[in-house]
């Protein structure tokens, strides 16, 4: 019965927290030294300000960066694609017609 006993025990306690030589010391100390060690070494302070340079990231610092964020950048995609949508449109079929008189096809 005893056996039994140790055997539930055992799958309740961990291994390290049970062995003889870590009940004396406390078992966290050395992980919590590591710990603090880390965030020790962290910067303090607000982050330093990214200097942006060249054509997009001037774009990205006037409508992307702090309270300069807004929606304008979404209107400069719309129209670049359909601008891109007309020329492709315009190169591939629309010029064929521009010198066809009225209801007169030439392909």
């Amino acid at each position: 019965m005893s056996f039994i006993l140790r055997r539930q025990l055992s799958t309740l306690i961990p291994p390290k927290i049970a062995s003889a030589s870590n009940l004396g010391a406390a078992p966290g100390a050395k992980r919590l030294t590591s710990v603090v060690g880390f965030y020790k070494g962290l910067p303090r302070g607000p982050a330093p300000a990214i200097v942006r340079r060249g054509p997009l990231g001037k774009y990205a610092a006037r409508y992307f960066d702090g309270d300069n964020a807004s929606g304008v950048p979404l209107v400069h995609l719309i129209f670049v694609v359909w601008l891109i949508s007309y020329t492709l449109d315009y190169q591939l079929h629309l010029k064929h017609h521009k010198h066809s008189a009225e209801g007169e096809e030439h392909h």
